[in-house]
């Protein structure tokens, strides 16, 4: 009994020993937790929460290849290519990358967005610096910023943006701008006005103005545009005697009519129409086909009159094309309000295939041809092939 009570005074006395060293153990802190990303699915794909934030970012992009040609021949009376450069017959390459940071976020007023558009090219010149091709801010219906004119896109409207169905867009007269302005969609009805900058020219305070209003539904869409280029002045160009009396003009203006009809059936097909009006070559004139002057500058400014139309055939997922052709009635002298009696017209050829996601590939073939002017003595101008086949990944 005397040594069985002693070996259980020893266990005790162990188990008690143990427990106390257990006690006073250095216990290692814990790991603070990992805020890993989150998915915020509220704006479409590719968003997720910045860490420690409500506000929701998507980083976008793409890298292109392309290559170029045009049949252009220096010095000779020749329509300018639309595509491919001006220094004459050859392959023109290009690679191209773009950067998009769009951030937004919810507020009493609205979805508050930034977006940021970084960009570069190369041409074969050289490296292309990277710079911030658009850059704005867009609170409810308002956006103010730098990007494309509402002339060219409002960001509303679906097809009432742009041009024909191809990448350039036939002419359309794009151009980017650093402008404030509201955009609304109700029930189908859609609008946008903004105020654009002119490089303070002209009285220096007025802006540029662009309304749009229109109507879109699964049948297609109907719309009207009209601009106001505050700063043209249809007298600022040299006085030719041989073309007659001189134009003037105070501010320009502009306007577009079109439509655009969904083939029933055939999602992705469409036809569309559209007509453009100008009173002189000013910022909102949609452009058009033209040839070097003896100055080694465009000599045309658009036309007094235009319609684009334009069809796609989307014949699956994968594997669409598109033609389209434009008249140009009554040229103008680039920069004034003087028409040059002579007509111009383009056609052009698309076709895009997406063999695998995120991977394009891209043809386009275009024909743009200037009548003889009827003010001087020379031949016809001939008309210039130019096209390009781009090869894009998107991510």
């Amino acid at each position: 009994m005397n040594i069985k009570s002693l070996l259980l005074g020893s266990a005790a006395a162990l188990v008690a020993v143990t427990g106390a060293r257990a006690a006073d153990a250095v216990m290692a802190p814990e790991p603070e937790p990992v805020e890993y990303v989150r998915i915020c699915d509220a704006y479409g794909a590719g968003f997720f929460y910045i860490p420690g934030t409500e506000t929701c970012l998507k980083i976008s992009g793409y890298v292109w290849y392309q290559i170029a040609a045009n049949g252009y021949t220096p010095g000779a009376l020749e329509t300018l290519p639309s595509a491919g450069g001006v220094a004459g017959e050859g392959w023109y390459k290009t690679v191209r990358a773009r950067v998009n940071f769009d951030a937004r976020s919810e507020t009493e007023w609205g979805t508050l967005r930034s977006y940021i558009r970084f960009q570069a090219s190369w041409n074969g010149v050289g490296d292309g610096p990277v710079a911030a091709d658009q850059a704005y801010i867009e609170l409810g219906g308002f956006k103010m910023g730098y990007s494309e004119s509402f002339w060219a896109d409002s960001g509303n409207g679906g097809p009432s943006n742009y041009g024909s169905h191809s990448w350039t867009g036939m002419y359309y007269g794009y151009q980017q701008r650093a402008l404030m302005g509201y955009r609304f969609e109700s029930n189908g009805f859609f609008g946008a006005i903004s105020l654009e900058d002119d490089n303070l020219a002209g009285e220096g305070y007025m802006p540029d103005v662009v309304a749009k209003i229109g109507y879109a539904g699964g049948w297609g869409a109907v719309w009207v545009k009209v601009a106001y280029d505050e700063s043209f002045d249809g007298t600022n160009y040299n006085v030719n005697p041989n073309l007659g009396v001189v134009g003037v003009s105070d501010g320009g203006f502009a306007a577009q009519l079109g439509a655009q009809f969904n083939i029933p059936n055939m999602p992705g097909s469409s036809l569309r129409v559209i007509g453009f009006w100008a009173d002189g070559a000013n910022a909102f004139n949609a452009g058009g086909p033209s040839i070097i002057g003896t100055g080694g500058t465009s000599l045309y400014g658009g036309s007094e009159w235009s319609i684009l139309a334009s069809y796609n055939q989307q014949f699956s997922s994968t594997l669409g094309a598109s033609v389209a052709f434009q008249w140009f009635n009554n040229l103008y002298s680039a920069g004034t309000d003087l028409t040059r009696g002579n007509d111009a017209w383009a056609a052009e050829v698309s076709v895009v295939w997406v063999p695998v996601t995120n991977f394009e590939v891209r043809a386009e073939l275009r024909y743009d041809d200037v009548a003889a002017n009827p003010a001087y003595v020379h031949a016809d101008p001939d008309g210039t092939v130019s096209g390009f086949l781009r090869f894009t990944r998107y991510f």
